[in-house]
């Protein structure tokens, strides 16, 4: 009995020994699916664990169809356990993609990769792509690519044109063309491209109204359009320096300026302008489709002038019985002003009034003359009105108020003649309306 445990014991511990020498090797891969290869013999697919691999450096290879293969080496020791992954890489295909015509659009879902001839390197050759290949004038057309691993693959494909062809030209030529809202240059201009069906042709022309046709466009075909622009109208504004001034357009009364003329026709337009005292001023513009003018005419005044000079200053000077100001002093004691310029007189004979209080009144006669001046100098008379009256012991005095100080009230009694009444003999004051 004892004999029967100790062989069972023996043979336990046998396994347990061969077990502990064992390897474990584990073998992982992104994506899984991957073959092991373990020195050139192939050993399952990831995920994989092996136990039977002895001692010693192993040479591990990873491969999976359209896939980079992945080379890797272990050190493998009794007992022991290693794991290897892998990150295998997409194999990437080849394509040159040749259309006719060159230059179409390449995309993929709505992604471009460029004009033909184009060469892709940049799709996995794994998975199959459907290729939108288009340019405008020519149906779009699906490409559909599948690699073969790493060979290279060549696609020729040709598209078929979607448009027709316009001729356009316009009187006066120079306008802008403009395709369902794309401009195709000036006129005269041959438009390629024009997708079938309804197109919109407009013209664009400084000046002129913008003009617009709907055609009908089959695949192929070539159309020539003309179109005759119209002029727009053009405006003109004018007015003069000073205000005021009558505007003549052709000899036709436009009324006083400034003014401002719409839907003038192109041509030539001769403005006159005219205002009393001020020299006629004819000028001859030209208007262009839709244009507009500005003009401001600066009259040349032709009226005569009179400079007034007056002894006394502070006179209220009138012209034809209309006030034209006050003459200032000159200070310094002079006895003359300084000059009251008069603009703009008409020509010929005035009346100038000259007033001022304490004096009596003058008036002169100038003849005047257009783009002259002339001098008129006025030396007024001194009158004596009294303005206060004043009652002393010794009477009743009357005169003109020449100062009220704490010493007295100083008066003109008479013409020239002033005299002073101390506060202490004045019994009453008062003025004289």
């Amino acid at each position: 009995m004892r004999g029967i445990f100790l062989s069972i014991a023996l043979a336990a511990f046998a396994a347990f020994a061969e077990e502990s020498k064992a390897i474990r090797c584990d073998f992982s891969s992104q994506p899984e699916g991957a073959t092991v290869v373990v020195d050139g013999v192939t050993r399952g697919v990831t995920p994989l664990t092996l136990y039977d691999l002895a001692p010693g450096r192993r040479h591990v290879r990873f491969e999976l169809a359209n896939y980079d293969g992945v080379d890797e080496f272990m050190f493998l020791r009794e007992g022991g356990a290693v794991s290897k992954n892998a990150v295998l890489r997409p194999v990437k295909g080849i394509l040159l993609l040749v259309t006719e015509p060159e230059g179409c659009d390449v995309s993929l879902d709505g992604m471009s990769l460029g004009k033909t001839p184009r060469l892709v390197t940049s799709l996995d050759a794994k998975d199959t792509y459907r290729l939108l290949v288009q340019k405008p004038g020519y149906q779009p057309r699906t490409v559909e690519v599948k690699f073969n691993g790493r060979t290279p693959l060549v696609k020729n494909e040709s598209l078929v044109i979607d448009s027709g062809v316009v001729e356009v030209t316009s009187d006066p030529a120079g306008a802008e063309v403009m395709v369902n809202g794309h401009p195709r240059g000036r006129t005269p201009v041959k438009v390629g491209g024009v997708p079938k069906g309804r197109a919109t042709v407009a013209l664009k022309k400084n000046g002129f109204a913008e003009e617009s046709r709907e055609l009908a466009i089959v695949a192929g075909e070539s159309q020539t359009l003309f179109v005759k622009l119209k002029g727009l109208p053009g405006t003109m504004s004018l007015s003069s320096v000073p205000d005021g001034a009558r505007f003549y357009v052709n000899d036709r009364p436009e009324g006083k300026g400034p003014i401002s003329l719409t839907g003038l026709n192109p041509g030539s337009y001769t403005i006159r302008v005219e205002k009393e005292g001020f020299a006629t001023a004819t000028k001859t513009v030209t208007l262009e489709n839709g244009g507009s003018i500005v003009e401001e005419f600066r009259l040349d005044n032709v009226m005569g002038r009179i400079e007034v000079r007056t002894i006394p200053s502070g006179v209220d000077v009138f012209l034809d019985g209309g006030r034209v100001g006050t003459t200032k002093s000159k200070g310094d004691d002079a006895e003359a002003s300084e000059v009251l310029a008069i603009e703009n007189v008409h020509e010929g004979e005035h009346t100038l009034v000259f007033k001022c209080e304490g004096y009596a009144d003058a008036t002169k006669h100038p003849v005047v003359e257009n783009r002259k001046t002339q001098t008129v100098n006025a030396r007024l008379k001194r009158v004596f009105t009294p303005n206060v009256e004043i009652t002393t012991d010794s009477g009743v005095h009357r005169g003109v108020l020449i100062s009220n100080t704490a010493n007295g009230v100083e008066v003109e009694v008479s013409l020239g003649i002033n005299r002073m009444f101390p506060h202490t003999e004045i019994r009453k004051l008062e003025f004289i309306k």
